[in-house]
């Protein structure tokens, strides 16, 4: 079945806030039936020169463990929920059926200046979690970077647009924005995932320190 982009049906309970789209198979889509629950999570960039990754475009590609169909939440910085001094981003909540779910592969388009720089982690990531019905898994914040080289002709570093991900948590930011945003959804309780090991250098993993849930 073709992917179908949740903005096309109803942006109430799906994905996308400011800057986010979301896509999911047909089958998928489950915002009616009785085990549903919402991954939620945060993604956006880095605002600091000359790693800034606001010039990137990310997307996170998840599946269902016993599928090979792609859901995929796609961050290209054109707006945010959320800015900081040194970062910017926007929520994403996706209504899924329940079940064990990946997050097994990150891509990143860019540019050098002169050209357009793809990017993505190599072995699968493998990354699991689980939906429970009618609860939200929150999967924490990824904040785009750049790789950075230097201009031999200025002799200054630039973003090189090879992209990489940092992943911390902002619980309370999010949930709190979560709640604002969907006021019906306010009693879901929250099950934090802990990512504890990457085995890619495009996805740099920081401690959870007191998890709330």
């Amino acid at each position: 079945m073709k992917p179908l982009v949740y903005s096309l049906i109803g942006l109430s309970l799906a994905g996308c806030s400011k800057g986010v789209m979301v896509s999911i198979p047909e089958n998928l889509q489950s915002a009616e039936l009785p085990d549903t629950g919402f991954l939620v999570g945060s993604i956006g960039a880095s605002t600091i020169w000359p790693s800034t990754g606001e010039n990137l475009k990310t997307t996170l590609y998840f599946s269902r463990a016993d599928s090979e169909q792609h859901i995929t939440v796609t961050n290209s910085n054109d707006s945010s929920d959320f800015r900081s001094p040194t970062t910017t981003s926007s929520l994403f909540s996706v209504p899924l059926p329940s079940g064990n779910y990946l997050l097994h592969t990150i891509t990143f388009t860019g540019t050098d200046g002169r050209k357009t720089v793809h990017t993505q982690t190599g072995k699968q990531l493998d990354l699991s979690f689980f939906i429970q019905p009618g609860e939200v898994t929150y999967l924490g914040e990824f904040i785009a970077s750049s790789k950075v080289s230097r201009s031999s002709l200025w002799n200054t570093d630039y973003p090189n647009g090879k992209g990489y991900l940092t992943h911390s948590y902002a619980l309370e930011r999010d949930r709190n924005f979560f709640y604002k945003q969907h006021p019906e959804l306010s009693g879901k309780h929250f099950n934090t995932v802990t990512l504890k090991v990457s085995h890619s250098q495009l996805l740099k993993l920081q401690p959870l320190s007191d998890p709330e849930s």
